[in-house]
């Protein structure tokens, strides 16, 4: 990873996928993660705005627990994943969360098995990743991803076209597939 200035005067890392084109470069995305456990639950919330004016919304719900910055980390994982599933070239990423902000890159270590786990998920995404610049924006700036967040534990879910999705485990749990030989059964 290499080391830039971003405008605002944070600290950003940029990534180069190794299937990343120049092409796919110069089409610049959006995405702007919130994730946050309270009261009321844990949930995430994705805006993703891509070329021509198109925008994703994606609202989670966590079915288990998880701290503040595991549902950023969450927020950020099921982001990446939207972005890599609509082919998002250069991909500029906005979080409140200082902390998984200065982890990502590189300026703060992950403490606990559960943060390390998240952050070594994290950069085995950003391998299929182009080009990457992670920013702390204020909550101000994150309106909508922190509207997301808090829709997904509502009572009434009228979403429209917003995704929506509930974990019922972590990113960070390994899926156990059993392989069922060919054949009756």
């Amino acid at each position: 990873m290499e080391k830039t200035r971003a405008p605002t005067g944070q600290t950003a890392y940029e990534y180069m996928g190794p299937d990343s084109t120049e092409q796919s470069s110069e089409i610049h995305w959006t995405l702007h993660v919130d994730g946050s456990a309270g009261k009321t639950g844990r949930e995430a919330g994705v805006v993703l705005y891509g070329p021509d004016g198109f925008t994703a919304e994606y609202a989670l719900l966590l079915d288990f627990t998880a701290s503040n910055n595991e549902a950023e980390y969450e927020a950020l994982l099921a982001g990446l994943s939207l972005a890599v599933e609509l082919g998002a070239g250069k991909l500029e990423v906005y979080s409140d969360s200082q902390l998984v902000v200065e982890q990502v890159n590189r300026a703060y270590e992950a403490k606990g098995l559960r943060m390390k786990r998240y952050l070594q998920k994290l950069k085995e995404k950003l391998k299929r990743m182009g080009e990457l610049e992670i920013l702390k924006v204020s909550r101000g700036m994150n309106n909508r991803a922190d509207a997301l967040s808090k829709m997904a534990s509502e009572e009434t879910h009228d979403f429209g076209t917003v995704l929506t999705e509930i974990l019922l485990h972590p990113s960070i749990d390994e899926v156990q597939v059993l392989e069922i030989p060919p054949g009756p059964n």
